[in-house]
């Protein structure tokens, strides 16, 4: 019995650190892990450490603004047949047609924009200077947590969380670790992927269709935190369970 428990509590750890793993192929244009090993090129950081495209997804999904209430996000390539219509932005978890754009069809590498968070979960590209006082193209949200969105012409709509594309994963993600990174490279010097930092990379095509190398668009954000989905509370929830019977089983007969 004590096995059995052990056992349930480890799977569900395991289950709950890796549901998100989806996977990353070569294709046929520039792939992503390329992409990456190339912003550790004479940063101080070797390329080893850079993360693998299929084995260090952080499995992010959700978001929220760390205190500073502003982030940003830079474009870093997009070499998918649709660029020139395709559009990225923030989407409210609890009503996914509530989306505020952060970027249009004619974004290119190295565009910036940065998100605000004003008072009562308003959201805006516009800064007002005062939190408190929203601009008028503020987009109105549930909450403060925010998914990210791709809009297509002809394919709809992706979003961060794979429930919302019919379970299937149009975004990976990639969580920084106090990395030294060059990911524009053009005289820009080495600058920190920390924790805070994410690099989110899609497919602009439905998945089962798609040839699944997650290069169509890749843009970095950052000041953002992780915010777990109920799902995974409830897996990992499960297994600390598990291991805390354990725990009591093995004190009680001491």
């Amino acid at each position: 019995m004590k096995l059995l428990k052990t056992l349930v509590a480890a799977a569900a750890l395991a289950v709950s650190a890796s549901a998100f793993a989806v996977p990353v192929l070569p294709g046929t244009e520039t792939p992503l892990q390329t992409i990456i090993n190339n912003a550790y090129g004479g940063t101080g950081s070797p390329v080893t450490s850079a993360p693998n495209v299929n084995t260090n997804q952080s499995g992010a999904e959700l978001f929220k603004i760390e205190a500073s209430q502003g982030s940003i996000a830079t474009m870093i390539i997009e070499i998918a047949g649709n660029a020139a219509t395709n559009l990225f932005g923030i989407y409210d978890p609890s009503n996914a047609a509530t989306r505020l754009q952060l970027f249009g069809g004619s974004a290119t590498a190295g565009g910036i924009v940065t998100l605000y968070q004003y008072a009562g979960n308003m959201f805006s590209t516009t800064s007002s200077g005062n939190l408190f006082n929203p601009p008028a193209d503020a987009v109105q949200f549930s909450g403060s947590t925010f998914g990210y969105y791709l809009g297509t012409a002809n394919n709809g709509t992706f979003y961060s969380q794979a429930s919302l594309n019919g379970g299937n994963a149009q975004m990976v993600s990639y969580q920084g670790d106090g990395d030294q990174v060059n990911f524009l490279g053009n005289g820009f010097g080495p600058a920190t992927w920390g924790p805070s930092s994410f690099l989110l990379a899609w497919e602009d095509t439905p998945y089962g269709n798609s040839d699944k190398d997650f290069n169509d668009m890749v843009v970095y954000v950052e000041s953002v935190n992780k915010v777990p989905e109920p799902g995974s509370l409830a897996l990992l929830g499960l297994g600390l369970a598990g291991l805390a019977a354990v725990t009591r089983r093995k004190q009680k007969k001491a």
